[in-house]
């Protein structure tokens, strides 16, 4: 089908699935969905094309699709569903074996399986199925829902644990734990974007390609990346309550970092900033020449991307800036002289992620 007619996914598309029994007007909404997946694949990075080689239509599923197989439930697909009142990208991973090592990988790595998938933003839903595989028949039902909800919903410590026992349940004979990543676009908005269309979606699938890589279980460690474990220095004596803790042990086979507790002064405060040591420099340093690096700050399941560690002369001291919505969150919920604690990991894209919380006093 030649792609140079496509004009747009137009509200007749839209609101022919809702006139039930209407043959003509759903063969019409299908054959614009089947062009709309043909432009959209010629339109797309060469990497994601090689990622997605097969494209087209379901009937039986009324949707249109790009996938890694011909057999496409083999291994994970997008997936395009036009409804009366939007349009639905879905991510779909459904495979047992290919769950198993992206899963194993969301185990592994719970903070980075996290921030990939939080960091796709707040329009974005995720659902993660317990389905039932009869013994005899092999027939797949559905059986729960482990988690079901807009991201915003996915804190760190429920994605271990949702993560943790999709795997487990995946790992046994009778279940499969399907993962959905989806967003939906208004009816409205997609047909007044005309052939937009082709290049919103190109670029939303291009940032979907990290996810898509996680749950796949194809990014691993990079080669001749080696572990390294930081330890916290041992010391006697009682410690003030105003005095900075050394770093503590984090250990990963794929991730560094650290945990640092201070106390926050008014100045920090009112400026939006933390103080941390020299020491930690040379954590956030990339080379000898590096003065600042971005990393993103999270705190109360909420990403901050607008945040940056400077380098401070004299002495290499590092100083964790946050971003205008941080810094209006550190106003709001801390006071001065109170505790607050830093846990700073690199992900496997080299990225820093900085997780901030509240130092509970001491009883």
């Amino acid at each position: 089908m030649s792609t140079t007619n496509f004009m747009g996914l137009t509200m007749p598309v839209f609101t022919a699935f809702g006139w039930a029994g209407e043959e003509t007007a759903i063969k019409f909404a299908l054959a614009q969905l089947e062009l709309f997946i043909s432009t959209l694949h010629v339109n797309l990075p060469r990497a994601v094309q090689l990622e997605f080689p097969v494209f087209g239509l379901s009937q039986d599923n009324q949707s249109v699709y790009l996938a890694a197989s011909s057999e496409i439930e083999s291994d994970v697909h997008i997936a395009f569903y036009a409804r009366p009142m939007s349009l639905e990208l879905q991510l779909v991973v459904t495979n047992k074996d290919i769950l198993a090592k992206g899963l194993a990988a969301a185990e592994k790595n719970p903070v980075n399986c996290h921030h990939l998938i939080t960091n796709m933003g707040p329009e974005w839903s995720l659902r993660l199925q317990q389905m039932l595989i009869e013994e005899e028949s092999r027939v797949v039902s559905h059986y729960q829902d482990l988690f079901k909800e807009s991201i915003t919903q996915l804190s760190q410590e429920t994605a271990t644990v949702v993560f943790s026992k999709a795997a487990y349940l995946n790992g046994q004979e009778k279940w499969v734990t399907p993962i959905y990543l989806s967003r939906r676009f208004n009816s409205e908005q997609i047909a007044a974007m005309s052939t937009a269309v082709i290049r919103v979606m190109s670029e939303q699938i291009d940032a979907l390609m990290p996810v898509v890589n996680f749950l796949t279980g194809r990014v691993g460690r990079k080669p001749g990346k080696t572990s390294k474990r930081i330890t916290s220095k041992a010391r006697t004596g009682p410690r003030s309550a105003a005095e900075p803790v050394e770093l503590a042990e984090v250990e990963s086979d794929d991730q560094e970092g650290f945990v640092f507790v201070t106390e926050l002064k008014p100045l920090h405060l009112r400026r939006g900033f933390i103080n941390m040591t020299p020491r930690h420099w040379e954590f956030f340093a990339v080379n000898a020449r590096t003065e600042t690096r971005n990393v993103s700050v999270y705190y109360d399941g909420i990403y901050d991307r607008k945040s940056a560690v400077w380098r401070l002369q004299p002495g290499d001291m590092a100083r964790l800036v946050l971003g205008p919505a941080a810094h209006e969150w550190l106003e709001d919920h801390f006071a001065p002289n109170e505790q607050i604690q830093l846990k700073a990991i690199k992900l496997d894209n080299e990225n820093i992620q900085i997780s901030l919380t509240a130092v509970e006093s001491a009883p």
